[in-house]
């Protein structure tokens, strides 16, 4: 089972703010969108897959290849492992920003995962 679920922005996500004034910088996008997909039966033995879930990740790569030319940036809490240049996509020009407030509240880094804001190195 394939989907994409589509949410437009407006109202509050589109108020104006100062440049930088949150931490979400995709204010000016007209909606956020994620491809999904769903098949076969979840195991609980590690490494052992549906037969059908090279396929089906293999059409979320190409459905997503496909909308690259519509993209602009991406949400930070879908995370995607295989996003390029992950920190510009998330948080565009905020980043440093963010650096300088995570060095502040969690300078131990113990929020933390594989695409997280590192804290800046002052």
């Amino acid at each position: 089972m394939g989907a994409i679920f589509v949410q437009t922005f407006g109202g509050n996500v589109r108020k104006s703010s100062p440049r930088g004034g949150t931490a979400f910088p995709h204010r000016d996008a007209l909606s956020y969108s994620e491809p999904g997909v769903g098949w076969g039966k979840r195991s609980d033995q590690p490494g052992v897959c549906d037969p059908l879930t090279s396929q089906c990740q293999a059409w979320i790569a190409e459905f997503s290849q496909a909308l690259r030319t519509y993209v602009d940036g991406a949400y930070v809490n879908v995370p995607n492992i295989a996003q390029q240049d992950w920190e510009t996509a998330y948080w565009r020009d905020n980043v440093d920003r963010l650096r300088k407030i995570k060095a502040k509240y969690d300078p131990d880094n113990v929020f933390q995962y594989e695409q997280s804001v590192q804290p800046a190195v002052c």
